[in-house]
């Protein structure tokens, strides 16, 4: 494949990183560690077998993705807080200035910012 067209076609890492996290960044200095949410890239869910092979190979799959990215992060000098294979996430503790690398990871999908979860505003307390 022509060089050109590889870069042409391949996404910019910096723009895997959420409006949030780029907005953070502005704030702080590179060595601040950031939590962040790595969101991988979406492992393929069988289409044969029963439920349980079915769970068992998505785990499987974020397993094997999760391997790339968790050593990643940790030659960045980030840290491996949680991860989550149902929604395909991890998160970390990462220095501010080495989240695009950490990006770079093809198995890496979007670097976002915690959310705190809130009730449905629909619910009695």
């Amino acid at each position: 494949m022509d060089e050109d067209v590889a870069e042409a076609t391949s996404p910019d890492p910096a723009g895997k990183l959420s409006p949030r996290v780029v907005e953070r960044l502005a704030a702080v200095d590179g060595r601040s560690p950031l939590e962040v949410v790595v969101e991988m890239q979406p492992v393929a869910v069988p289409s044969t077998g029963s439920r349980a092979s079915r769970v068992e190979a998505v785990k499987a799959g974020f397993e094997r993705e999760l391997a790339g990215v968790a050593e990643r992060i940790a030659a960045v000098g980030g840290q491996v807080l949680e991860t989550a294979w149902i929604n395909q996430t991890v998160r970390s503790s990462i220095p501010a200035a080495e989240l695009v690398r950490v990006a770079e990871d093809d198995a890496v999908a979007a670097i976002d910012l915690p959310r705190p979860l809130e009730p449905d505003a629909g619910l009695p307390d």
